[in-house]
């Protein structure tokens, strides 16, 4: 177990050594001239160049990686181009928290109810109960993000007046104290992942259900609640968790358009901020977070796979 936990870290390394140097690059191949940007296109050629040599643009690609990634490791992504004298590593950190939080809310939220409801679903195969939770689950997983969001707006803040439609939070008030503004937003990104996992959560309850050693358990005439919270619930998970894993990495991409939506202040809207200002260092490092925080979850949801299945823990 210990040497397959440290492959997964020595392949989490490496793949976010491989994808900061495609971050580095395409954001070295995105057209115009950062410097004129910064300065206008009234700026004098000596203002330019005096601008280029601050960022170190006059020096070879591999030497502003290099420099890049040395800093990005002590936590300094330099400054701001777009936000003149704001440093990028502070900034980015208070956005990954606020982030963090939504995603935090929304996985407190769907988790437990798409597992209940699918795990019931499959318990429940071909009732009512199933088919009502079988076809709320292909619709919220057939919603865009951005419809959803847009429903919830109209329906509980502009017709219901019960949330407010935006989720600027109030100056001098942090994201946790400002729980009325986040409804909506969690709402809005547990509706498509509620979809997945619930789907998966019945799916694999009806296959274990119909197994072999199961059925024994139930001819045994052991009590059907024993058998199904001891054997056939631990077993059901294992699927379902993986999911969570692929759509807690999938959430942090996503939360980009919950986010530009309700003009929450995490690290998604920071990155639309930075790529309509085409604020280079800011751009590497918004998306090199939003890498590490992809790949952070998936090895957790490995390291769960393995703590519940003693099969993969005893290899």
């Amino acid at each position: 177990m210990l040497s397959g936990l440290l492959r997964k870290l020595g392949f989490i390394m490496a793949s976010l050594v491989v994808v900061s140097v495609l971050i580095f690059v395409l954001v070295e191949l995105m057209p115009g001239d950062v410097a004129r940007l910064v300065l206008g296109q009234h700026a004098t050629p000596e203002a330019l160049a005096a601008l280029r040599q601050k960022l170190g643009l006059t020096r070879p690609a591999h030497v502003r990686y290099l420099a890049w990634m040395s800093g990005a490791l002590q936590g300094d992504f330099g400054e701001s181009l777009y936000l003149t004298g704001v440093q990028i590593g502070p900034l980015v950190q208070r956005r990954a928290l606020n982030s963090l939080l939504l995603c935090g809310l929304g996985l407190a939220g769907f988790v437990p109810l798409s597992l209940g409801l699918g795990l019931l679903a499959g318990l429940k195969e071909r009732t009512w109960i199933d088919s009502v939770i079988t076809v709320f689950g292909l619709f919220a997983l057939s919603v865009p993000e951005f419809v959803s969001g847009i429903f919830l707006i109209v329906v509980f803040s502009l017709t219901l007046r019960w949330f407010p439609s935006a989720s600027h939070i109030p100056s001098g008030t942090s994201a946790l104290g400002s729980l009325q503004y986040l409804v909506l937003p969690v709402a809005s990104i547990s509706l498509v992942m509620f979809g997945y996992v619930a789907r998966m959560a019945r799916s694999s309850m009806v296959s274990v259900m119909e197994s072999n050693y199961i059925r024994t358990a139930l001819l045994k005439v052991l009590p059907r609640h024993y058998v199904i919270l001891r054997h056939a619930v631990r077993n059901a998970l294992l699927p379902a968790i993986t999911v969570i894993g692929m759509n807690i990495g999938w959430l942090f991409g996503g939360l980009i358009v919950v986010e530009t939506l309700f003009g929450y202040p995490g690290l998604g809207s920071l990155l639309i901020t930075a790529i309509r200002s085409r604020d280079v260092p800011l751009i590497e490092a918004a998306t090199l977070l939003i890498t590490f925080s992809y790949l952070v979850a998936n090895f957790a949801t490995d390291l769960l796979y393995t703590l519940l299945n003693p099969r993969i823990r005893y290899h």
